[in-house]
């Protein structure tokens, strides 16, 4: 993705965003990532020529940047409703533009890589000898974790360069 647009659009969302940001909870602009929210307006910015859903979530995300005080200190069906419509938008850049969280790939192969390498090491020493079972597991574990932060890593250092981080 080229950032040869001027991104005036996000430039004026981000700008709204700081004229409401006094009416919002300091606890509440970290805790609903309202800075992602400004990052997503500057990649909608630059999609939006080539994507029609990405030009039509330009009106909803400067209604959520305008409304933002009123839903994120207002009801809790409010609140649930920011979290709608901002996920709607992350799903779409996610799915149909391949964009990532920060970090998202280290964590999910981490996963992974622990849970098979402990089911696979587990496996072995159950069938090899029962007594060293809790080593196989714990081996298991350390080297599929190992193994996944690097391929996760590796992935992620992909989508940072492609930038194509959240």
């Amino acid at each position: 993705m080229e950032n040869k647009k001027l991104n005036v659009w996000s430039k004026q969302i981000k700008d709204i965003i700081n004229t409401k940001i006094d009416l919002i909870h300091k606890k509440d602009y970290k805790f609903y990532k309202i800075d992602r929210l400004e990052r997503v307006a500057e990649v909608i910015d630059n999609l939006s020529d080539n994507c029609q859903v990405c030009e039509s979530f330009k009106t909803e995300i400067k209604t959520i940047a305008e409304t933002l005080p009123e839903l994120l200190n207002g009801t809790v069906n409010k609140r649930a409703e920011y979290e709608k419509r901002n996920e709607i938008i992350i799903n779409h850049l996610k799915q149909n533009h391949g964009f990532s969280y920060k970090d998202y790939f280290t964590s999910f192969f981490s996963f992974i890589g622990f849970t098979v390498g402990a089911a696979i090491f587990g496996s072995l020493m159950w069938f090899i000898n029962k007594e060293y079972l809790f080593f196989g597991l714990f081996v298991g574990f350390a080297i599929g974790l190992i193994f996944g932060r690097i391929v996760g890593r590796k992935k992620d250092k992909l989508q940072e360069k492609r930038q194509l981080i959240f």
